[in-house]
């Protein structure tokens, strides 16, 4: 099974590759959230707006303005979308900021950013300043006079600016951007002259700097625009009033100069809102007429240190709205940065959900929106709802009690360590093997490791199934009567059709067939015996895993396009590889003499099961069942075909004198992704959609495939691969704790710790570790969360008839040489049939009939 494991880390890691591609600006000056979003979500669900209440004097000239200069950038070029509270993206976010009770959208152009501060650019800012008047919203433009942002204690000229010519080349510079701006379509509301100024605009001297902003202030209020300036939050709010002082001995000097805003950049984590009262007391007695306002402003809603939340930020904002605020000042602020998905202090979560803390701006001037969001349960780790979902089971007439209903949960041990819980269907907490057990599962398979650590002790994951981890789930089974197969791998790692790697303590033998003949007889009676000391019913004996091309290292060279046939058909190699088999197989006899013993192949393929069937036989390996793997989702977009090719090979097993048994099979209970490791199976897959992708659809695969299998007496039924394989912490944004638990437990289908055993082509995508959560999520008959769905019912409520006993007929000449293929016959215990015996060439029965 192994061979899907690659595929599906490798998508997640593509998928996160290109989603970083394009970027052309750092985001190290934002606290970008990069882990789960459970923190945000809870803190959203408690953010109760309803104690906001429409603050006095808020109205129409109050600013409530949101700063989106990097909308372009997010939207173009990292493809970033903007949804509602619900998770539902919005077809224009402008509209829907604007009903969430922003008025005024606000960008910042500088002079000639390079590629780093792209987002400035003056292009950039017409496009989002035409969508945002088309959304009905005032606008507001921020001339940087610079090529970078600028800051209180940084206010750099633009490349080519000299300081003795600064205030000519700026406002030459103002006029040309205002008229690019209307013939764009894009004339703003108001522009703010400069950005966080601290008696330094230009990098003039104090009076100087407020001249020029003045002589810009004529040339931006001649165009028919308000005007406003931004300045750095002085030490002391009153001290304010010398910046209002010369601002207006500047504007005195230049006819139908002035300003209709002034405003003050504010950070949190220095001013509060009292300060901010008092800046605007001291505005309102210095410079009455003047509208004070909070020119740039963000708050946290997490933080490094767990103190911030979506509650205190949507409490700051309104604190600093209403401190601007008074009948004499209309007042407002701008909230920087409102626009950058996944930032710690914006509006938008990593997803590009709106934050609720966004609705403030409307609750405070009276307008009570709905907040109410929406969790998809799949990112987060919610109800999915897939557990509610109905599955109808129908009896089917050839399935017994003593039929194998199997299930293969070899993770469990692993998961159960990492703190996964399961639940029956009352929603009781309980063992997974009770579960199992009371809905009709009747037998166990365990896939068994020889030493599946790196020489540090750290797993390599896949549930890290070494016989200590097998025998914590036999003791469970044992306390349900439930019957074991053990699968043996004779690996350290995933064995399949790909790879077949030796186990590292054997390496050293690799070349001394006899040597590795008695490690596999050792291990196998080793193991066996343990199993057998802690209580456990060993019913069958998997000697191999998917063989199909070979085992222990004997495998074709697929560089020089060898096949199976280079190993089974080789005389050598298939004389190696039978003595192995025959090595293990002695094992079970001697150790546990009425367990039968299974050959498990992947392929469906009648032609090549029978080559290597052949071999087998040629070599006298004596086996009593033939297992194969059976995903219909990889045989053909066809129920019929796959059916059909099913019912060949277990007439072939019919053929050879052998039971037959599916050792590994699923379907699909969903397309989704619930553990951040993209599924083997999801989305766009091609035969997805033989059945439906829920547990009806499961039920519809297992009904086909039992009828088929159950046709013939020589069919003893399946085992569902991994059936409780579920995320340690469901929810895709939990994908790095999931990994994390792998590291740790081995939950997921890999681990750092393979990395050197297991090949780099499997470890790695591009060079990005590609180990990760489990890839079979959606395949399990539980949910993410570990509720049980209704298509595990199938394995009791399908049950039509009572226990069987399976008569092995022999048939042989007179010196005990048989002379025709086993037949298999089921009898229902109390009952009895009538058969009718074989006929051919050379042997005929006295009696035709055996009862």
């Amino acid at each position: 099974m192994q061979k899907v494991r690659k595929l599906v880390t490798t998508i997640m890691i593509a998928a996160l590759i290109t989603a970083m591609e394009g970027t052309t600006i750092s985001q190290l000056s934002h606290y970008v959230k990069a882990d789960t979003n459970t923190t945000s979500q809870t803190s959203q669900a408690e953010n109760d707006l309803t104690q906001y209440k429409k603050i006095n004097g808020i109205g129409d000239n109050t600013v409530l303005g949101a700063d989106f200069s990097h909308y372009q950038l997010q939207k173009n070029a990292w493809k970033k979308v903007w949804k509602n509270y619900k998770g539902i993206e919005v077809s224009n976010v402008f509209e829907y900021v604007r009903s969430q009770g922003i008025n005024t959208i606000s960008v910042k152009v500088a002079v000639n950013p390079a590629k780093d501060d792209s987002y400035l650019s003056l292009e950039y800012a017409k496009e989002t300043l035409k969508e945002a008047k088309k959304a009905g919203l005032k606008t507001n433009v921020v001339l940087l006079y610079s090529d970078k942002i600028t800051y209180g204690n940084s206010q750099e000229l633009p490349g080519g600016w000299s300081v003795d010519k600064a205030a000519e080349e700026a406002n030459k510079y103002t006029k040309t951007v205002l008229e690019e701006l209307k013939r764009a379509g894009a004339t703003p509301t108001m522009v703010t002259i400069g950005n966080e100024v601290n008696y330094n605009f230009l990098n003039l001297s104090s009076w100087d700097g407020y001249c020029a902003m003045a002589e810009i202030s004529k040339t931006v209020k001649d165009a028919g625009i308000k005007t406003a300036f931004s300045f750095a939050a002085p030490e002391k709010a009153s001290d304010i009033q010398y910046i209002i002082e010369q601002l207006g001995y500047a504007c005195e000097k230049y006819e139908g100069a002035g300003y209709d805003y002034i405003g003050v950049n504010i950070y949190p984590n220095t001013h509060s809102d009292s300060y901010v009262k008092e800046l605007k007391n001291t505005v309102e007695e210095k410079a009455a007429g003047k509208q004070m306002i909070i020119s740039s402003v963000k708050c946290p809603w997490k933080d490094s240190e767990g103190k911030a939340s979506i509650t205190t930020q949507t409490k700051s904002i309104y604190d600093y709205l209403q401190a601007t605020i008074d009948e004499k000042n209309a007042g407002g602020l701008i909230y920087n940065d409102a626009d950058f998905v996944g930032a710690w202090d914006s509006f938008f979560d990593e997803n590009g959900q709106a934050m609720s803390s966004l609705a403030i701006f409307a609750y405070a001037q009276g307008n009570q929106v709905d907040v109410s969001t929406y969790k998809d349960p799949w990112e987060y780790g919610g109800d999915t709802g897939l557990k509610n979902l109905t599955a109808s089971v129908k009896k089917l007439n050839n399935m017994s009690q003593s039929s194998i209903r199997g299930m293969d949960i070899s993770s469990y041990t692993a998961l159960k360590k990492a703190g996964v819980k399961y639940y029956d269907f009352d929603g009781k907490e309980t063992s997974l093997l009770k579960v199992l057990h009371d809905n009709g599962v009747n037998y166990i398979r365990i896939r068994i490791w020889n030493d599946p650590t790196n020489e540090k002790g750290e797993t390599y994951g896949g549930g890290a199934n070494d016989v200590a981890a097998g025998l914590e789930i036999a003791k469970e089974a044992a306390q349900y009567d439930m019957k074991l197969l053990l699968d043996f791998h004779y690996s350290d790692f995933w064995a399949d059709p790909a790879l077949q790697k030796i186990p590292k303590a054997w390496k050293k033998d690799k070349n001394d067939t006899e040597k590795m003949k008695q490690n596999v007889y050792d291990f196998t009676k080793d193991t066996i015996k343990k199993f057998q000391e802690v209580g456990a019913d060993i019913g069958m004996v998997q000697v191999g895993n998917e063989i199909t091309n070979g085992m222990l290292d004997i495998m074709p060279d697929y560089s020089k396009g060898e096949t199976y046939k280079d190993t089974w058909g080789n005389a050598k190699n298939a004389k190696i590889l039978c003595g192995y088999l025959k090595a293990g197989i002695k094992a079970v006899r001697e150790c546990t003499p009425k367990a039968l013993v299974t050959l498990h192949l992947e392929s469906m393929g009648y032609g090549k099961c029978s080559e290597i069937m052949n071999a087998w036989e040629r070599n006298g390996v004596d086996y009593d069942v033939f297992g194969s793997s059976f995903y219909q989702f990889w045989q053909g977009n066809s129920s019929k075909n796959a059916l059909a090719g099913l019912q060949k090979i277990e007439n072939l097993a019919k053929s050879r004198g052998k039971m037959y048994a599916v050792m590994e099979t699923s379907w699909l209970n969903s397309l989704k992704d619930a553990d951040g490791t993209s599924n083997v199976i999801g989305e766009g897959h091609a035969n997805a959609k033989v059945y439906s992708d829920d547990p009806q659809g499961q039920v519809d695969a297992l009904t086909d495939m039992y009828q088929t299998l159950l046709s013939n007496d020589n069919g003893l039924g399946a085992f569902y691969w991994e059936g409780a394989w579920i995320p340690v912490k469901a929810g895709w944004t939990n994908w790095k704790y999931n990994k994390d638990m792998s590291d740790r437990y081995g939950t997921g289908w890999a681990a750092q710790g393979a990395k050197g055993y297991y090949p780099d082509n499997k470890m790695y995508y591009n060079g990005q570790p590609a180990w990760g959560g489990s890839s079979w999520d959606n395949q399990t008959l539980f949910d993410s969360n570990g509720y049980p769905l209704q298509s595990l019912k199938f394995y009791k409520d399908s049950v039509s008839k009572g226990k069987e006993q399976i008569i092995a007929l022999k048939i042989v000449d007179k010196n005990g040489k048989e002379v025709y293929p086993t037949q298999y016959v089921k009898v229902e215990v109390g009952k009895t049939r009538k058969i009718t015996l074989p006929k051919f060439s050379g042997y005929y029965p006295k009696n035709k009939n055996i009862t």
